[in-house]
């Protein structure tokens, strides 16, 4: 694009179908976890009004109780596979980039078109540092729990308590083997393609890549978005906020003090007309905060995709006039680094939270929960639907966010090349970055 013709700039590789794949489902599982997240308040939620007798109807109340109870398992569940996948998915990613700049490089790319920060950053970065996390961590709470139900076992004998034990123990032993692989095998060969990536990139050529966009771009704190876009999220929060904190009021208030061990009730305690009159509206406060926080978040998502759309449109258009001046630096720190589609970033979300409660309430259909099939029978056909759609939900978000990666490589190219602006970065309070950049030779 004209005018920087001839000068290093940062350049984005393909990483292939495999690399775009397991890169897409990074970034989606995340959303997922934040999803689960999500499944978790409203697990809590609905737990208080059903534990409360706040919904007006004891078969409801149970029913939403036994939903509960047996969703907390599904959650955990979940959300330790999730983390498990997007350990891997993220060490593939870093597998499927560094191989690719390899490639690359073997290929004779241009000394002068050094890889993006965001693609250095994968290679530079310890190797299968999550999964390394992942295996260490789950190794040290499965072995915590395997000695002390061995010294369990050892004064109360049972069957299943050694099955536990022993399962423990097993499971403690698989992760240990999983971080210690991660840190001792993995980083060899990864190291070997670094070292392949540096001889043909050397410091000098990231260093002039960094020097031209700090010359350019500026290096002060970046802040993108949308200000009415981040308005509707934040009033959001905040009103989902006011919502639990409405209904755990109209709770704790009511108890005198806390029930005494072996006993399930408080003692009662009632207040003047007004403040009863506010805790009796508790409940419908919360019912009322929830789906309007939810609104108002996806009033700001559709936002904030409005404008991002709008300025990918401009950038087009300036990229094709050679003498358009320089947009502004926010603008071209968005859209040079690869983002997830708003959409999809709500659809992976839901499909977290849309799969904790289908499959709970499925399973409750077919009578292997705690209680209430009667209820829950009749709609086994629309829980197993919600289930696939929530399936669907993520298939579509990692398919988009893939496409849309892949899609988006020649604006963001162009944008490094033409008008290279330095990556956002986490900051401290003084405004200094958290983490040095790191070149391939360091």
């Amino acid at each position: 694009m004209g005018e920087d013709g001839g000068q290093a700039c940062w350049r984005e590789y393909p990483v292939g179908v495999v690399g775009e794949v397991v890169g897409a489902c990074a970034r989606s599982l995340m959303a997922v976890l934040v999803g689960l997240a999500g499944a978790f308040a409203l697990i809590l939620g609905g737990g208080i009004l059903a534990e409360e007798n706040l919904l007006g109807d004891p078969g409801l109340e149970t029913a939403v109780d036994h939903l509960m109870r047996i969703s907390v398992g599904f959650l955990m569940v979940f959300a330790l596979g999730v983390a498990l996948i997007w350990a891997v998915v993220g060490s593939l990613r870093e597998v499927a980039v560094s191989r690719a700049l390899v490639r690359a490089a073997a290929r004779g790319a241009s000394r002068l078109a050094v890889p993006s920060p965001d693609q250095v950053a994968s290679v530079i970065n310890p190797p299968a540092s999550r999964l390394a996390f992942f295996g260490w961590g789950n190794a040290v709470l499965a072995g915590v729990l395997g000695v002390v139900g061995f010294f369990v076992v050892l004064v109360d004998s049972s069957r299943e308590g050694w099955v536990i034990t022993l399962s423990s123990i097993g499971y403690a032993l698989v992760m240990s083997l999983l971080g210690y692989a991660c840190q001792q095998w993995l980083p060899r060969p990864h190291a070997k393609r670094r070292a392949l990536i540096a001889a043909h990139w050397s410091a000098q050529d990231e260093a002039r890549a960094w020097k031209r966009a700090k010359a350019r771009g500026g290096a002060e704190p970046l802040v993108s978005g949308s200000p009415k876009a981040a308005a509707f999220i934040y009033v959001a929060g905040l009103i989902c906020v006011l919502g639990f904190v409405a209904l755990l009021a109209s709770l704790t208030m009511r108890c005198a003090s806390l029930p005494s061990r072996g006993a399930n009730e408080c003692d009662e305690v009632y207040y003047s007309s007004f403040i009863e009159r506010i805790l009796s509206w508790g409940f419908w406060i919360f019912a009322v905060a929830v789906p309007l926080a939810a609104l108002l978040a996806l009033i700001g998502v559709l936002l904030d995709w409005t404008r991002r759309r709008a300025e990918r449109a401009d950038l087009l258009a300036a990229l094709e006039d050679p003498r358009s001046s320089r947009p502004d630096k926010d603008v071209l720190s968005f859209h040079s680094e690869r983002r997830m589609h708003p959409l999809a970033r709500v659809g992976a979300m839901m499909s977290g939270a849309g799969l904790v409660f289908s499959l709970s309430s499925y399973m409750l259909g077919e009578g292997m929960g705690l209680g209430s099939h009667e209820v829950f029978a009749e709609y086994r056909t629309e829980a197993l639907a919600a289930t696939f759609v929530s399936v669907g939900l993520f298939v579509a978000a990692v398919v988009g966010t893939g496409i849309a990666g892949a899609r988006g490589r020649g604006l963001r190219n162009a944008l490094m090349q033409r008008w290279p602006t330095i990556p956002e970065q986490e900051r401290d309070s003084d405004g200094k970055p958290t983490r040095p950049n790191r070149g391939l030779s360091r």
